[in-house]
């Protein structure tokens, strides 16, 4: 859906492209069994309440133009498509269908079980740059899109990463205190990726966007209009309009993916956009990424020790150690000065979810590299060992049921290795307060 959204087909045509992610999404995520004219009318197309479809037909024809589209994608840019989605007539549920021709099961050296993402540029997650005019911030912008078509040709070409070893296959996977909860046959697990597109609209408007305004309906499009410049406008909403996520973020949620199944959960890949409030009530989760592009982790942060905060001087992201232990420090940043190796830093998290039914796993670095060096701790064969250890480490007292890890790693040209933990509190399991 993703990929046909994206497409030239409906490049000019952001009505049908919102109303296919309506609609996809609400079979998909929803589980949707009907879907009316009024709804996609009022939800999408900005219809009043008191909308009559009788009245007013611009649902059918929208609907009429965009069987027509997806009609062309399959046929020309999507003939290699693995999974064929249609709106059959009569219906407004997509409906998604295997190829015939295509074996189900690997198309494009991708895994049908993994769907390809749209991937962004290695920076997504960097720190911000200062506001500057508005050509210097025109120019990031053709960049940053430049950069995140490259990553989408190299995806497509190169075929998604085959996960390492993820832990050791003698070793029941129902002995691993991590995984054991977080991949359950009896609860879905939501593997949800960073919205990188929102990190670039709050870097360029040089803001943070919080929670509340991303599940507004008219997001981003009010913020969007505040903005005198309308060039600015015209490419803000070109970069709002898109869907991507870093190839970091890909490759863990690949892991994360091959992980479930050996675990045997039902596990599905999630954009952040496209997750509501209530599975968080219900489901797993694994989030990868910092709130900077996963604005649903503020839902957990009135758990959390270390907080993501900006410095303002520096334009540089740290994690604030709300109540330092002794021989802690009160800031965790990435050092400067422009040595080889600097240390970066990721908050790792294993919290219940909003009702306390299940468990949410955050793996939130203040850059890219930190993401990509928590994911490989956690995943790591001797992890399980150490979050043990760590659990129980209250002399006399009952394991603690969650945790939060402060990890440390060395960066090398951009990469992290050399991780450690530097830091812990246990949580008790008590849901997050609303």
């Amino acid at each position: 859906m993703q990929r046909v959204a994206a497409s030239r087909h409906l490049a000019k045509a952001p009505q049908l492209r919102d109303i296919l992610v309506y609609v996809s999404h609400r079979v998909l995520a929803d589980h949707a069994a009907t879907i009316s004219e009024q709804e996609i009318g009022r939800k999408v197309l900005g219809r009043r309440p008191d909308f009559n479809p009788n009245e007013d037909n611009i649902v059918r024809v929208q609907i009429r133009h965009l069987r027509k589209k997806l009609e062309d994608y399959f046929s020309m840019d999507g003939v290699a498509e693995p999974v064929i989605l249609t709106i059959p007539k009569g219906s407004y549920l997509p409906h998604f269908e295997p190829r015939p021709e295509h074996p189900a099961h690997d198309v494009m050296g991708v895994s049908a079980e993994v769907p390809a993402l749209i991937v962004a540029h290695p920076g997504a997650e960097t720190p911000r740059p200062r506001a500057g005019r508005f050509w210097r911030t025109a120019a990031l912008v053709v960049l940053l899109l430049a950069a995140a078509f490259g990553g989408l040709t190299w995806w497509k070409h190169r075929g998604a990463p085959r996960p390492p070893a993820v832990a050791e296959e003698s070793q029941p996977a129902r002995e691993d205190p991590l995984w054991s909860r977080v991949f359950s046959p009896r609860r879905q697990t939501s593997i949800v990726v960073a919205d990188t597109n929102l990190v670039m609209v709050q870097d360029i408007l040089d803001t943070d966007i919080p929670l509340s305004e991303y599940l507004k309906g008219g997001y981003p499009e009010k913020l969007i209009e505040s903005i005198p410049n309308r060039e600015l406008q015209s490419a803000l909403r070109l970069i709002a309009a898109r869907q991507y996520t870093s190839l970091g973020d890909a490759n863990l949620a690949a892991r994360f993916m091959d992980l479930g199944r050996r675990y045997g959960a039902q596990t599905n890949l999630r954009y952040s956009r496209y997750v509501s409030v209530r599975e968080f009530k219900t489901g797993n989760f694994v989030l990868v990424g910092s709130r900077r592009g996963i604005p649903w982790e503020q839902l957990f942060e009135s758990q959390l020790n270390f907080d993501l905060e900006e410095d303002h001087a520096t334009r540089r992201y740290h994690l604030r150690n709300k109540s330092p232990l002794p021989g802690e420090r009160s800031v965790y940043g990435v050092s400067s000065g422009g040595r080889a190796h600097e240390a970066t830093y990721a908050d790792i998290a294993l919290l219940p979810n909003l009702t306390g039914s299940g468990n949410v796993l955050i793996l939130s670095g203040i850059d890219m590299a930190a993401t990509e060096a928590a994911g490989e701790l956690v995943t790591s064969p001797d992890f399980g060992a150490t979050l043990t250890r760590l659990l129980n480490s209250r002399a006399g007292q009952p394991a603690a049921s969650y945790i939060e890890i402060l990890l440390e790693a060395k960066v090398t040209a951009g990469t992290g290795g050399d991780a450690r933990i530097v830091g812990y509190r246990l949580i008790e399991g008590s849901r997050p307060a609303s």
